[in-house]
């Protein structure tokens, strides 16, 4: 009789949180006996700049529905198929000592076989006593310009963050690559307040037209942000937006500085975020 072909499934898991897959492991060690499933590997990288967990799976002659449900209890606990990667390449690996490895065998040492293979602690156990919060993701404050106020906008950023509060900043907020309407229209909707630096060339352009109408629409529908406007001593009066009639603006001309400016618009905008609990 022709043997059969092998079929091997490499899963990339997270080293911070792997308890979820010791109960999958038991499962399929009961339920899968090694005439179908012939081995399952764990490849641990204990490289504290580089932690990594790989379980490889190898099936010589699966019976019917097993390699169906390993997939679906692999995917329920999130775990990666990495199809690019075979068994081979992470074998190779250790004769440069990336990983420690263990075959399981039978499901009443699994967790003690399992356990033994990792020297740092899972995630959740390490945040009750160090703190883990993502930096960086407060509330900001959306700084609407044209490219040409770039330096005001950047000599203006370290008052603001003087007075601990966060910006976004579409320099800073959108990487290469990025599309820049999707990150836009992120940080339209996660800013809580906006600060319009309106100059001649804001009026004419389309794209600072567009930042507005996003934040007006937002205003209009949720009323859940802050709109705060600088307008510059040379725009005309009659080419302001329609929405500034009925509201206060900073008016600023040359002489003043910016930190004059933000001397007057950080008030305001504590004010803001503290009624909201954001700061």
């Amino acid at each position: 009789m022709e043997k059969t072909l092998d079929r091997d499934y490499v899963w990339e898991c997270d080293y911070g949180v792997r308890k979820p897959l010791i109960p999958v492991l038991e499962i399929l060690l009961e339920e899968q006996d090694a005439t179908s499933l012939q081995m399952i590997n764990l490849m641990v990288n204990q490289n504290i700049y580089n932690l990594e967990f790989f379980i490889v799976l190898s099936y010589d002659q699966p019976e019917e529905g097993h390699i169906n449900r390993m997939k679906e209890l692999f995917l329920n606990v999130g775990v990666k198929y990495r199809p690019d990667i075979n068994y081979d390449e992470l074998f190779s690996e250790m004769a440069y000592k990336r990983f420690n490895t263990a075959t399981l065998g039978t499901p009443h040492m699994l967790e003690m076989q399992f356990n033994a293979l990792f020297d740092y602690k899972e995630r959740d156990e390490v945040a009750k006593i160090i703190s883990m919060r993502p930096l960086g993701k407060k509330v900001p404050v959306f700084l609407s310009h044209t490219s040409r106020n770039k330096p005001e906008i950047e000599d203006l950023i370290p008052y603001l963050n003087a007075a601990n509060l966060p910006i976004w900043y579409d320099d800073i907020n959108i990487d290469y690559g990025e599309s820049i309407v999707t990150k836009v229209q992120e940080g339209i909707k996660e800013s809580g307040a906006v600060i319009f630096w309106i100059t001649k060339e804001f009026i004419k352009s389309n794209w600072c037209q567009i930042e507005m109408d996003g934040f007006l629409t937002r205003l209009a529908g949720r009323n859940d942000i802050l709109v705060l406007a600088v307008v510059h001593e040379d725009v005309d009066k009659n080419d302001l937006p329609v929405f500034l009639s009925t509201r206060k603006y900073l008016a600023v001309s040359k002489p003043d500085s910016l930190e004059a400016a933000a001397k007057k618009l950080i008030p305001t905008l504590k004010k803001y975020f503290k009624s909201k609990g954001l700061l």
